[in-house]
């Protein structure tokens, strides 16, 4: 088969076709679908070439295996199809999302006495790891509300080495001007890292606005089946690409094969999956905002979300994503554990991007190791419900949640 620029071809179209982006051949005729390589290990003819293997790259240019902790076919398969995506210079596939964000923090130089910059409405674990790992380590670490129209003073206040964000926060759906973060982190010096799994490239691509890396837990959306859990860092540059997989080798947490494949055949159907979630998403947005048993609706896409003008300008195919929160008129978990329980399409789950609707308790699940003074700071009350919206049919879901609204 000849080689051909797949780059040209439209994300949905890539997605689809990612087999076509294979290194591997076979002169009996290569599969429409990559076989799953589970060996731990890999065979060379001789010792001669076993020596050449371990540098990962043969004479004849193609890429070589000799262990499987420093990487195998199917989650090179992933990485090529994740970096094409999204327009960086390499990708890396990690074990989880968590892995990478670790991965991704060593590769962008810290060190003691370096400064990060993180947003203040970090994903709870995120915001757990940079205290417990990193403070530790001599890292100064400074939180600030990076929706703010003043975040350019912000930024040349704190004058940090690293600047961490989310394209969407967890859960209230803050939007980050990607364009002004970038531009503010290169007039300082600082690596830019923005966690894009709420958004995915179907929505945005954050190396087109000036990101140095992009992390996605793949668990989420790009996997989109509930039945994997990974992660990946994207990266603008060459020589951050070989410093993740020296991490994702040394700290093993390379992806296995099998994983690598769920995530590959998730991918092929990610634009679907999030037309249709973006869709039921805007729709129960304007349902629940007039609802009597709800006080608030979180989601870019409503004309009232403090940065909808920001969305409609950020993000790509005039939609929203999947994912929304709400606060119930009654702020307290008792109310919250109430409707959860009536619940009977929408799943009770921690986590989100999957086909199924899914909805969580963010005091108790996403942000449960923040104090109560500290959720109420970023805004996150005793009645706030957060729900990722599934592919089921909208009607069924409006019905399920309005059922157990009434509760």
């Amino acid at each position: 088969m000849k080689e051909f620029d797949y780059s040209s071809w439209s994300l949905d179209t890539i997605l689809v076709h990612s087999s076509k982006l294979t290194t591997v051949t076979n002169k009996s005729g290569k599969p429409a679908v990559d076989p799953i390589s589970m060996s731990t290990t890999y065979l060379h003819d001789n010792a001669e070439v076993l020596d050449q293997a371990f540098s990962g790259i043969s004479p004849s240019g193609e890429t070589t295996y000799v262990y499987a902790r420093q990487g195998n076919p199917n989650a090179q398969m992933l990485e090529k199809v994740l970096a094409t995506i999204e327009r960086g210079s390499g990708a890396i596939v990690f074990s989880s999302g968590m892995a990478a964000i670790h991965a991704a923090f060593l590769a962008s130089g810290l060190a003691p006495a370096s400064k990060i910059l993180a947003a203040q409405d970090l994903y709870g674990p995120t915001i757990g790891m940079l205290r417990t790992i990193f403070v530790p380590m001599g890292v100064e670490v400074v939180f600030h509300d990076l929706c703010s129209p003043d975040v350019n003073e912000i930024i040349k206040e704190e004058q940090p080495d690293v600047i961490y964000v989310e394209t969407v926060s967890n859960p209230l759906t803050k939007v980050i001007d990607l364009d002004e973060i970038s531009a503010c982190a290169k007039e300082v010096g600082a690596v830019s890292i923005v966690d894009s799994t709420f958004t995915t490239p179907y929505l945005v691509k954050p190396i087109e606005h000036g990101f140095d890396i992009v992390i996605h837990s793949a668990t989420k959306y790009l996997g989109g089946h509930g039945d994997s859990t990974a992660g990946v860092v994207i990266s603008a540059r060459n020589n951050i690409t070989e410093q993740l997989r020296g991490y994702a080798t040394l700290l093993g947490a390379m992806l296995s094969p099998f994983d690598s494949f769920l995530i590959t055949r998730g991918l092929k159907t990610l634009a679907l999956r999030m037309e249709r979630q973006c869709n039921n998403a805007l729709e129960i947005a304007h349902f629940l905002q007039t609802h009597k048993a709800v006080e608030r609706v979180h989601y870019p896409g409503l004309s009232s979300h403090p940065q909808h003008e920001l969305a409609s300008r950020l993000l790509l195919n005039h939609r929203y994503g999947g994912l929304l929160a709400f606060e119930l008129k009654k702020q307290n978990r008792e109310a919250a554990f109430r409707f959860m329980d009536k619940l009977r399409l929408c799943l009770p789950a921690t986590t989100l991007g999957d086909v199924y609707s899914e909805v969580s308790y963010p005091p108790i699940s996403s942000h449960r190791n923040l104090t109560q003074s500290e959720r109420q700071k970023f805004g996150i009350t005793d009645g706030c419900i957060r729900l990722s919206v599934g592919i089921e049919d909208v009607n069924d879901i409006l019905s399920d949640l309005d059922q157990a609204l009434q509760s």
